[in-house]
């Protein structure tokens, strides 16, 4: 890995895709973690994401089924992401129920970005990743960047489609409408490829609460 901090270490998983995770070593005491459940609302999909902050280390799992017109097949999901102080990606691990297939990206936090162990030259300039199946990952830039209410930021996103396994720059609109406070904030998001756009409640953490139409958060 280019640039890799001395405290970035890989793993043997058993699978073919490595593990990735950042050893804290000065970290004094236990990090609080975090315990969240989302679910789809047209569908069949449920996730659980078990998440610690400053930095940002998450793993969640993702299962449901895939419906189309003809059939339906069940998919399962589990995704890591590691993010420095600074609230940089810089590790994501994502694999599915194929244990021969998934994706391994490594970032420098420089703009360098290596995808199972090559490098992705066209992901320069990203440092934030948007993970299909979760709500989570536009937890990300809402922590990353300093908020006023009003302000609008287009950033560089590395886009991860999970049922292809593949990775790709795209370019997303936050805007944010009521900044993160004690309760809550308000953020709207929108796809500059796409255009769809959407308005994210949050709670303190800038976890999304809901995301209309698409996740629902269960209350624990």
């Amino acid at each position: 890995m280019v640039g890799a901090p001395d405290d970035l270490v890989l793993w043997g998983s058993g699978s073919g895709v490595r593990t990735m995770g950042f050893i804290r070593s000065c970290f004094v005491g236990v990090p609080m973690k975090r315990h969240i459940v989302w679910e789809l609302v047209d569908g069949v999909s449920t996730e659980h994401l078990t998440v610690e902050f400053d930095p940002v280390r998450a793993d969640g799992v993702v299962i449901g089924v895939a419906e189309d017109e003809e059939t339906n097949e069940p998919f399962r999901v589990r995704y890591r992401v590691q993010c420095d102080d600074s609230g940089t990606v810089r590790g994501v691990e994502i694999g599915g129920l194929d244990k021969d297939s998934g994706i391994e990206l490594e970032h420098d936090g420089e703009g360098n970005w290596i995808k199972n162990g090559k490098p992705v030259p066209e992901l320069a300039d990203c440092r934030d990743v948007d993970i299909a199946v979760t709500p989570f990952t536009n937890t990300i830039p809402i922590r990353r960047l300093d908020w006023k209410s009003g302000e609008s930021e287009t950033i560089s996103v590395v886009y991860l489609d999970v049922s292809a396994m593949t990775a790709k720059a795209v370019e997303q609109q936050y805007t944010c409408l009521e900044p993160v406070g004690s309760d809550s904030g308000m953020f709207q998001y929108e796809s500059l490829e796409s255009g769809f756009t959407a308005e994210l409640p949050v709670d303190s953490d800038g976890v999304v609460e809901d995301y209309p139409g698409v996740f629902r958060r269960v209350e624990l």
